[in-house]
């Protein structure tokens, strides 16, 4: 170009000098808006995505957790008085202890009870058909332990310890005592396994009402650090839960716990992670929380720089219940982990423009149009997503970082959208379906949300199921079903597993007692045959499930979403009440 240039006369290169520099300029600016609308749009869809991530791993905590108060439930029904004299009720202490501790192999191995006279009685299980009873009576000046093998197996020869030990006298005790509801532990170290544990209890009350005692179970927190150790956020994205005084319960890297010099362990805070990332993020996000707590903020992603100059998106969620539970997950992504195949490709588009000034031009008009519109197509379906939409299409047939940035953000949405195991829609999903669905957002929203049927099921004999065969026939039960519900509603229609061997139905458009009725007969018939996948398995050729359910109306019996699944649970009980429940359950 500059040989052409020399070689032609002053005219040529007055009219040909301007048009050059207009053009290098014209792709540096088109360059530039382009990558200014890029870097927003997919921005906006990482903190989408950041967001929803939070969630899910607050949500997967939650879960965790919750499964100790089954386990409580298990060992000391609520309505179940206890001896006053542990040592006449041994027997059925240790078979309700050891069907307690089944229940979550992975989540609470001990189960112990502890009353107000100071006997106590414990089971930590190392195995299977392995464990060992721990007794101590406050007659007594010592606690025996006993090796256990099986539920109903005898007593090994008692070790006993003379450490002085008062239940009454221990923090999950004292806890549920002086709150009189359900409580947790600090967390402390297993310094066996080297591994994070919490303690839930709760109060016992007799008959008439009266304090007798408190029952606990030890939570390991081993399976949310190997979760969170397992997730991909990006190449140096890290996720983390800590508790808001910044101790780290688990955390992508793995670390925890902190060893020092002398071998010694302990709680590993945010402030002293050797990932600088976390050690960085905690400073911010102390501050967030200060100012969601004082202004009461609810945007929960935020930006910050770190002394190395790069910049880090973040989001946080929280885990909270009703037994003091107060923890926060965190999720966050380096700048370069999310713009940085828009970073290449802005820095090749600029040298093939200094290379070739009129194949930058129209390469640069040709990637305006073709990066743009993509682009914004991300960048609308994330604000449609922000507005409670789920099943947002977007095909972008694309093989570049965009292209995969826009599958990603489809299997995610994916992912969010539905239940791991069945295959139908899940819990998160349902919930925001039924907010948009009141609330009158999304797609066709006068002509299906108008009015629907809500129905709450809950599987009958289920549980004689996952006890018989195990828990991965229980599964293929639950796809099974799944199945033969997604077989009976229209296409529109939602089924949903709400947790456990519960789903819900969806039916839009039509809210009738009769039309209920109907369903409910077409369950009955397509739950009625034998389940296929029991079929080859012996003694269980004609097993069969049964549902009890409940229905509610919308706009009729509420006009919000947990009214609704509030009597639709209700009446699912006073469906199985009433006796359409099997023996068995």
């Amino acid at each position: 170009m500059i040989q052409i240039l020399r070689s032609s006369s002053s005219l040529a290169r007055v009219l040909v000098l301007p048009f050059v520099v207009l053009i290098i300029v014209l792709s540096l600016l088109i360059g530039m808006l382009s990558y200014s609308a890029g870097s927003r749009a997919v921005v906006s869809v990482a903190e989408q995505m950041l967001n929803q991530t939070a969630d899910r791993i607050a949500l997967t905590v939650q879960r965790h957790v919750d499964g100790a108060t089954e386990v409580l439930e298990s060992a000391l029904p609520r309505d179940m008085p206890v001896a006053a004299d542990v040592s006449a009720d041994l027997d059925g202490l240790r078979a309700r202890f050891w069907s307690a501790t089944s229940m979550h192999p992975g989540l609470s191995n001990y189960v112990f009870y502890g009353n107000s006279q100071g006997d106590f009685v414990g089971l930590f299980r190392h195995g299977a058909g392995e464990a060992e009873l721990r007794v101590k009576l406050a007659a007594q000046d010592y606690r025996s332990a006993y090796s256990v093998q099986g539920i109903r197996g005898p007593l090994g020869m008692p070790k006993n310890d003379d450490t002085d030990f008062d239940p009454r006298a221990r923090p999950w005790y004292v806890a549920a005592r002086s709150t009189g509801r359900e409580a947790w532990s600090e967390i402390y170290i297993n310094y066996w396994d080297r591994d994070l544990v919490i303690t839930r209890s709760r109060q016992v009350l007799g008959m008439d009402g009266r304090f007798e005692g408190v029952v606990a179970a030890d939570v390991s927190l081993k399976a949310l650090n190997d979760f969170i150790g397992d997730l991909h956020i990006s190449s140096r994205g890290v996720a983390f839960v800590m508790e808001t005084n910044g101790d780290l319960i688990a955390a992508s890297d793995g670390n925890s716990i902190h060893v020092d010099g002398s071998g010694g362990i302990g709680r590993l805070r945010a402030a002293d992670s050797e990932n600088a990332t976390v050690r960085n993020i905690y400073g911010t996000l102390q501050a967030h929380l200060a100012e969601e707590q004082l202004l009461g903020g609810t945007r929960r992603t935020f930006t910050f720089i770190r002394p190395d100059g790069e910049t880090i998106y973040a989001a946080y969620s929280w885990v909270r219940d009703n037994a003091g539970l107060s923890w926060v997950t965190v999720v966050a992504v380096p700048r370069s982990d999310i713009l940085g195949a828009l970073d290449r490709n802005v820095r090749w588009t600029l040298l093939i423009s200094v290379v070739t000034v009129i194949i930058a031009l129209l390469v640069g008009l040709s990637v305006v149009r073709w990066v743009v519109r993509d682009v914004r197509r991300l960048s609308r379906a994330a604000a449609q997503i922000g507005k409670g939409q789920m099943n947002v299409a977007l095909k972008i047939e694309r093989s570049d970082e965009i292209g995969q940035l826009a599958r990603s953000f489809m299997d995610m949405q994916a992912e969010l959208n539905t239940d791991k195991l069945t295959g139908v829609t899940s819990r998160a999903a349902l919930l925001r379906y039924l907010d948009a669905a009141v609330n009158k957002r999304g797609r066709r929203a006068g002509e299906l949300f108008s009015q629907f049927t809500l129905m709450f099921i809950d599987l009958n004999r289920f549980k004689a199921i996952n006890d018989t065969l195990g828990h991965d026939y229980g599964d293929l039960t639950l796809i099974e079903v799944g199945q033969r519900l997604r077989g009976i509603v229209r296409e529109d229609d939602i089924v949903a597993r709400f947790g456990g061997d519960e789903f819900v139905l969806v039916f839009w458009g039509i809210a009738t007692a009769g039309f209920a009725a109907r369903v409910r007969e077409k369950i009955d018939r397509a739950l009625a045959p034998p389940l296929q996948c029991l079929r080859e398995v012996k003694g269980a050729e004609g097993m069969t499930v049964g549902a009890s359910l409940g229905a509610a109306f919308y706009p009729r019996d509420g006009k919000d979403v947990e009214t609704l699944i509030k009597l639709a649970d209700q009446g699912m009980y006073e469906d199985k009440a009433a006796g359409r429940a099997a023996p068995g359950r």
